[in-house]
């Protein structure tokens, strides 16, 4: 019997958590047997690809800013329609070739609703060939300020055979951000978080750790944590600004970095360095929140909140009320308020651990080989 098949779509626009995310359900199926294909529409964003995952990258799409306002190319132009036929094209051509059990279209219609056309040509697809169909979604949906937006992702739903929702209803349910999930019915599977697999245990760092995710909305929180290192003298420093920091922003950043304080562009043990950080100070990503909650590091968070983003605020609030974070908005940022939370992170005893699901790429894997099934 030939192994099962699977085709993943994603599409990052501003960070790289949506290709992290895809990249680790990968990982878990090909480690069962599975042959994976990856397609992915974003920019090449340097994570290495796991083995038996293969990786097909689209003609990239960004956002043009921190607000979503546009759809641009990496180099700033309009997407065009000849930008679109030839992702189409190739996004076809692929999934015939590769002929998949399941089609799993990431974050799709509860996000990326400029892409609908691109999808839908997917799921006709994979109707076609009989393939199944799922959603592979976060914890958390932006907000919505139209209701209406909830109805269509519904209706576009209605093609969906699962809905798998990688996080814990005990921390986060998905009703939270998305008023409609008891129409979803059975369909709809909370999975438990998509964590790291299990790194060798280590002994935890003295290292205070600074990650921006991608780094395209990380430039203040890099600036304001190299001002806040310099009063922190008595442990190291490590600085993450992630690829899309502007490469004129990372040089300055560190030529003026102290002695103690290291700052890099990207490291590919990163959730390693998570796991075992004295702090871990982010923007509250669904990706470090996951590797810092595995590792039980203590976390401060200073969620992105521009363009009325406001995911990583109610994560960051919800592990804050749980005593699992010291919350720092952008509002009240500065290097005094970043140091004396890494402080505080320090002096906290151990947190209980919290009882929610880290399994959540291994559940996910076995869920979508017995749809494939």
């Amino acid at each position: 019997m030939s192994p099962p098949r699977f085709f993943l779509w994603v599409q990052h626009l501003l960070g790289t958590g949506h290709l992290r995310r895809a990249l680790l359900l990968g990982e878990a199926l090909a480690a069962r047997g599975a042959r994976v294909l990856v397609a992915s529409g974003g920019p090449p964003a340097g994570f290495p690809v796991p083995a038996g995952v293969e990786l097909l990258e689209l003609p990239p799409i960004v956002a043009r800013d921190a607000a979503f306002s546009a759809l641009v190319t990496p180099q700033g132009d309009p997407v065009d329609a000849r930008c679109w036929t030839r992702r189409r094209e190739a996004l076809l051509a692929a999934f015939r070739a590769f002929d998949p059990d399941v089609l799993v279209v990431e974050h799709w219609p509860f996000g990326r609703s400029a892409f609908t056309a691109e999808v839908a040509a997917l799921l006709d697809a994979a109707r076609n060939r009989g393939a199944r169909v799922v959603a592979s979604v976060r914890d958390l949906l932006v907000s919505k300020a139209d209701p209406a937006k909830f109805r269509r992702m519904l209706e576009h739903a209605a093609r969906l055979d699962r809905i798998l929702v990688h996080g814990d209803p005990a921390l986060l349910p998905f009703a939270a951000s998305f008023p409609l999930a008891h129409e979803l019915g059975e369909r709809l599977v909370h999975t438990g978080y998509l964590a790291p697999p299990p790194l060798a245990a280590a002994e935890r760092s003295r290292e205070i750790l600074v990650s921006a995710g991608g780094g395209a909305v990380g430039e203040r929180l890099c600036r304001v944590a190299l001002e806040a290192a310099r009063a922190t003298t008595g442990r190291p420093w490590r600085i993450v600004t992630g690829p899309g920091l502007p490469a004129a922003v990372f040089e300055s950043l560190r030529e003026r970095a102290p002695a103690h304080v290291l700052v890099e562009r990207q490291r590919p043990d990163l959730a390693a360095l998570v796991a075992r950080a004295a702090v871990s100070v982010s923007q509250a990503g669904y990706n470090t929140v996951v590797e810092a909650l595995a590792g039980g590091t203590p976390m401060v968070l200073v969620p992105f909140a521009e363009g009325g983003e406001d995911e990583q605020t109610r994560r960051a609030q919800a592990l804050a009320a749980r005593g699992r974070a010291q919350l720092v908005s952008e509002a009240e940022l500065s290097a005094g308020r970043l140091a004396r939370a890494v402080e505080v992170a320090l002096a906290e005893p151990p947190a209980a651990p919290l009882t929610i699901r880290l399994d959540g790429a291994a559940r996910s894997a076995e869920l979508l080989l017995e749809l494939a099934r």
